[in-house]
């Protein structure tokens, strides 16, 4: 692992504080960073020290950072299901004892949980509360209030928006040395070039366009995990590859790794993401003419359909099983899954919208 700037500098200020308050916001600070790389028994030790010294006498700004990096931890360790009662308890605190930092810091993250559960009004009043409290130098909130930005404005479509919001929060991760949201921002974009690909090939809308561009990202954000030592979502990693490469037509290579990989990422916190692979697979084996195979995988694909599973990936679900029953001459299901996938790409094109309505003018303070 090659320590980052960010990384080293905590450590250093760790040394060098001039209090034991000092040295232990510093201490969750790092913790945090961890968390993010997912070195959880080290982030773990170090939680449980801070609780020993500081759940006797509470201090307010410990408390405030503490369930921040307890949040960050629920998070990451479950492979990105997001739980906000500790990253609210964070806001609320620091929000009362004026601790603008941490607020803003706060809020961001709970825009990007916000995102994940694609409450996007919510979403974009914490962003514009990150974007509005945090100072120009305030890297940390800023790189991830504007990742977040970057990342709705892509899944809205709208890369074009989005490519001054990825850069905006490149620049303040690397003036902070933040190796994790560097390699976060790699990962989202991976995944987002992906989607949006998905949505043109599977419902034939718009240019195609992307799918070498889409490979490269994925192996990009690989090499650079490697590099710097992020165990996080490496369950994810090949599954992404393994969808661009559905995507493009390479059935076999994509098989391969649905085969070596699918299975277990459901422990991994990804279960809504499970209709979604498990109806590209039974694409890939009905392209590879293993027809009992493909139907199996297609039924497995619809069971694990449910009312929280992302509109865009439901909406893919329901295309490739739509492909699959066509494929094996179930028409009456392919009808079926057809109805349902047009529906649910329509619901999903008026989210894109709103975000674009809700987003498509903000500046970097904050305000439209």
């Amino acid at each position: 692992m090659k320590p980052s700037r960010l990384l080293l500098r905590l450590e250093a200020g760790i040394r060098d504080a001039r209090s034991m308050l000092e040295a232990d916001c510093l201490r969750a600070e790092r913790a945090g960073y961890l968390a993010r790389l997912g070195h959880f028994d080290e982030v773990q030790v170090e939680l449980a020290a801070l609780h020993e010294r500081y759940d006797p006498r509470p201090s307010v700004e410990i408390s405030s950072w503490l369930n921040l990096v307890e949040g960050l931890v629920t998070y990451f360790s479950a492979g990105g299901v997001p739980t906000t009662d500790k990253l609210k308890r964070a806001l609320a605190l620091s929000s009362a004892a004026g601790l603008n930092p941490l607020q803003a810091l706060s809020a961001a993250w709970l825009a990007q949980f916000d995102y994940v559960r694609t409450d996007m009004d919510s979403m974009a009043s914490n962003v514009r509360k990150s974007l509005h409290i945090a100072e120009p130098d305030h890297h940390s909130a800023r790189s991830r209030a504007s990742l977040v930005v970057a990342q709705a404005l892509h899944l809205a479509g709208r890369a074009d928006l989005a490519q001054a919001w990825y850069r905006v929060a490149r620049d303040h991760a690397v003036s902070d040395g933040d190796d994790a949201t560097t390699s976060a921002l790699m990962h989202n974009m991976g995944w987002l070039r992906m989607m949006a690909l998905r949505q043109v090939v599977l419902t034939g809308k718009g240019p195609m366009l992307g799918g070498e561009h889409a490979l490269m990202s994925a192996e990009s954000t690989r090499d650079f995990d490697l590099l710097i030592g992020d165990k996080s979502w490496d369950a994810l990693k090949p599954i992404l590859r393994a969808q661009i490469l559905s995507l493009n037509g390479q059935f076999a290579e994509a098989l391969i790794l649905y085969e070596r990989f699918l299975v277990g990422t459901e422990s991994e916190g990804t279960a809504r993401l499970q209709a979604n692979l498990l109806a590209d697979k039974a694409w890939c084996l009905a392209e590879a003419g293993h027809s009992e195979a493909a139907l199996k995988c297609a039924r497995s694909a619809i069971a694990c359909i449910a009312p929280d599973i992302h509109m865009d990936d439901r909406a893919a679900a329901h295309s490739r099983l739509a492909q699959v029953f066509a494929a094996l001459g179930k028409y009456e299901d392919e009808r079926l899954q057809s109805r349902l996938a047009s529906e649910t790409w329509r619901n999903h094109e008026l989210l894109q919208r709103r975000i674009v309505q809700l987003l498509g003018s903000l500046t970097e303070r904050g305000i439209d």
